[in-house]
């Protein structure tokens, strides 16, 4: 657990370096919209945390189908046993019955 820790310091650490290096303003232009004034560190980090949610979210729409097909075939394993428990047992092979 201290691992976590100290990976997530070191990260922190590493963000902030980078925030304080780049500083700089920039211009944001996109279609019609104009945004002056942005530190750089701003735009790349919001830019890379947009990234990750999308990338998030197209992860967890996977995770939900997967889970929601493994329910379906659950169900199905279900019904089919049930079926299988419901039927008399079969009494094997037996030759013809000979009249007496």
């Amino acid at each position: 657990m201290i691992v976590v820790y100290l990976l997530m310091a070191l990260v922190g650490a590493t963000v902030t370096l980078f925030a304080a290096q780049n500083i700089d303003p920039v211009v944001i232009r996109f279609i019609t919209w104009r945004i002056e004034g942005m530190p750089l560190a701003l735009v790349i980090l919001l830019s890379l945390l947009i990234g990750a949610v999308f990338a998030s979210l197209s992860g967890a729409v996977r995770v939900w189908k997967l889970r929601s097909r493994v329910r379906q075939l659950e169900v199905q394993v279900a019904q089919l046993t049930a079926a299988q428990t419901a039927q008399p047992p079969s009494r094997g092979t037996q030759g013809p019955t000979l009249p007496s």
